[in-house]
This record gives structure tokens, C-alpha cells and sequence, in this order.
């Protein structure tokens, strides 16, 4: 079973019925959540009937490994729209000695959170009542939060390194099965590069070059056509260097290149 049907099952099982509440759970588009549930009802384990979707026989590896216990982090670090619950900011509907008093009208959001503590893919070090940060995946995405009671805990060890891993081997998948690593620490974001740190990532993408196994070079895109450019450019490095067996990478975070890009980078390594 793949991520995304993972996914849409998680959502049903929390009480989607359909496809908009799936789309809304998982934000996955409505491409992948069909493709999802044609492969999940071809195995017998979800039905779509006249009262929407209906789970049936899902593996226990469907549900969490974990509960959540003493711990409400999700209820006080994540942003909850349908609620006008900002981050880092405690829910209105959480009492103290009670938990969540709409819990059985709670928004789809909340139905189908998992964090990825709660799934079991981390140990009791990132629980996130003890940690200060919740982390769950999407699609596409490694997702971190920070409380912002200790807004650099994520930083710090064990955390950093499992994080660092993580983005490697996001970066180092082929084609549409990469994802990214995000941090959102109060009001700041960023992107992690294995172990070099991305502040303030832009919406265009960003574009970066291995300097060693784990660190990078790497340029923030400021329009899609931007973007374009310094992808053609890392292109060119990344031939120059095969065939002279190295290349200079300009040092400017910020530049812009544009075409042509190989004399210049020619002159820039002394191969000219």
C-alpha cells in the first residue's frame, strides 16, 4: 500500500465519506485520491456505496501505533483553520481535564491527524508533549512544527540528524517520489538541505548543488522563470564538471544568471 492510499484510508477511517472530505484531509489531488480508492476497493478494502465511502479489512498497519495519551501538542502547536485556531496557540475548545469539547463534531483536520510519533516512526525522545515538535507527513513533504516555547529545539540533537537524514533521502529519490523537509518555527520557515538550513524558502522552489554528502549550495528562486534559469545553470555545472573534473559555483545566494551560462562559468573555474 502506497503513501497516498495510506493516506485516503486514514481519512476514511476518520470519517470521510467523500471526496472533497478526503481531498480536504489529505490535500492530496483528486487525480491520486481516485487512483487511491479504485486500488483500494479493487483489494476489498474500502466500498463506496450510496452513503459515501465505507473502510473495510484494513490492515492493522493502518492505525497508529501509539496513543496519544497525556500529550494535546497537536491541539496547541498546529494551525486548525475550521476553527480559527492560529499556531502555537492553544485551542478553545481544549479544557483542562476534559480534552477536546467538540470532539465528535471536531473538522476533518482533526479527524485524520496522525503525527508521525503517534504512527511509531519515532521513539519516545520526539514525543511530542517532551519534545516541542510534531511532525507528520504528506504527499510531498516531511512537516515539522515547533512549539514556540523552544523555538530551536529542532536544532538540537537527536533532533537535527534525524531531520538531516530525512531531507537526504527526500533529495536523493528519482523523479515525483522526492519530497522536501519543512520546519515552521513561529513565524519563520525552513527548508533543510541535509544538514545546511534554507531560511525563508520562497513559494518559486529553490535551487542547490552538493558541496559534500550532507551540504549544499543553494540559490532561492524568485519567479518560476528564475527558477528555470538556475536550474539550467546548476545543468551546466554539473556538465562542466564531468568533463574537466570540476566546476566553480558562484558564490551569490541571491543572483540571477542568465543564458548563456557556460562561458561564464568557463572563465569563473579557469578552464577558459
Amino acid at each position: 500500500m502506497d503513501q497516498a492510499m495510506l493516506s485516503v484510508v486514514r481519512a476514511v477511517e476518520a470519517g470521510a465519506t467523500t471526496i472533497k472530505g478526503v481531498i480536504d484531509a489529505t490535500r492530496l489531488s483528486r487525480l491520486k485520491i481516485e487512483r487511491a480508492l479504485n486500488a483500494l476497493e479493487k483489494q476489498k478494502l474500502l466500498v463506496r456505496d450510496g452513503q459515501g465511502f465505507r473502510a473495510t479489512g484494513l490492515p492493522k498497519t493502518t492505525k497508529p501505533a501509539r496513543q496519544c495519551g497525556s500529550c494535546n501538542a497537536c491541539c496547541d502547536i498546529l494551525e486548525v483553520a475550521a476553527v480559527d485556531k492560529p499556531v502555537n496557540q492553544l485551542c478553545k475548545h481544549w479544557q483542562t481535564g476534559i480534552g477536546c469539547n467538540i470532539y465528535d463534531r471536531r473538522p476533518q483536520m482533526c479527524r485524520s491527524f496522525v503525527c508521525a510519533w503517534l504512527q511509531g516512526h519515532l521513539d519516545d525522545e520526539w514525543f511530542p508533549a517532551k519534545a516541542g515538535i510534531i511532525v507528520h507527513f504528506s504527499q510531498d513533504a516531511v512537516n515539522v512544527t515547533v512549539d514556540d516555547h523552544c523555538p530551536d529545539r529542532w536544532r538540537e540533537e537527536p533532533y537535527f540528524s534525524k531531520l538531516a537524514e530525512w531531507s537526504l533521502n527526500g533529495i536523493r529519490r528519482v523523479g515525483n517520489r522526492g519530497y522536501a523537509t519543512l520546519i515552521v518555527s513561529g513565524e519563520n520557515r525552513f527548508l533543510l538541505l541535509g544538514r545546511t538550513i534554507v531560511p525563508e524558502p520562497t513559494l518559486f522552489g529553490t535551487a542547490f548543488l552538493p558541496l559534500t554528502a550532507d551540504t549544499f549550495r543553494f540559490w532561492r528562486a524568485a519567479s518560476p522563470e528564475h527558477l528555470r534559469r538556475l536550474h539550467e545553470r546548476v545543468a551546466e555545472i554539473e556538465r562542466i564538471g564531468q568533463e574537466f573534473g570540476s566546476c566553480a559555483i558562484p558564490e551569490n545566494e541571491d543572483d540571477d544568471p542568465q543564458a548563456p551560462y557556460r562561458p561564464a562559468l568557463l572563465r569563473l573555474s579557469g578552464h577558459a
